[in-house]
């Protein structure tokens, strides 16, 4: 599973001044450590300030508010790339794709959405850092498994953007969400065993 904490970066905070790019990454990572741990109802500056190692004032100066500070982290999120996987096969591809996502909602930033979610809903900013954010850097990556498996004639080609595509994920995301508890790896297999393929296949058949 690839890191999913944003390298440090140099533009400008939505507050003020231009960033120090040798404390960004400590902040980024202090925000889904305080999410995670205290929820969005629990997330201060100060909550912050004191897990990144820094003062602040120094939080103050990039983000005017608690909303901002949160939006501008998750939208960090889409600078780190989710690559597609091209084993050759759907199976393989999803297989891969799946294990990543399981991986990514176990870890931080799973922790940390999950905290937010009740916040989306009146936070406009909040909803559209993840839209644009991680959200959509998960959907190109199924798109693109699902595009080059009707390229290779595995399925056809409008199912993609299908409500067969989506079965790949919802499980998983289902689980996640009202669980309360993490993914185990295996689920993957089971849900392409018992849910996707078995879908896959019929809706071949049918073509």
């Amino acid at each position: 599973m690839p890191d999913l904490t944003p390298a440090d970066g140099d533009r400008p905070g939505r507050g003020g001044r231009p960033r120090d790019p040798s404390r960004d990454g400590a902040i980024r990572a202090a925000i889904l450590q305080v999410l995670a741990e205290s929820g969005y109802t629990g997330l201060t500056m100060d909550a912050v300030a004191s897990a990144a190692g820094v003062g602040k004032a120094t939080i103050y100066r990039r983000w005017r508010t608690k909303s901002d500070l949160v939006a501008d982290a998750v939208a960090e999120l889409s600078q780190v790339p989710v690559d597609s996987p091209d084993t050759g096969n759907l199976e393989g591809d999803l297989r891969v794709l799946l294990h990543w996502l399981v991986g990514a909602v176990n870890g931080p930033v799973g922790a940390a959405t999950l905290s937010l979610l009740s916040a989306l809903p009146h936070e406009p900013a909040l909803r559209e850092a993840f839209q644009t954010g991680p959200m959509e850097l998960w959907r190109q990556a199924f798109t693109a498994v699902w595009a080059r498996a009707g390229e290779r004639g595995e399925v056809p080609t409008d199912v993609v953007g299908s409500a067969l595509s989506s079965t790949a994920s919802a499980p998983i995301l289902q689980r996640w969400l009202f669980s309360g508890q993490p993914v185990p790896i295996d689920f993957v297999d089971e849900v392409l065993a018992e849910v996707v393929l078995p879908l896959v296949n019929c809706r071949a058949r049918v073509a």
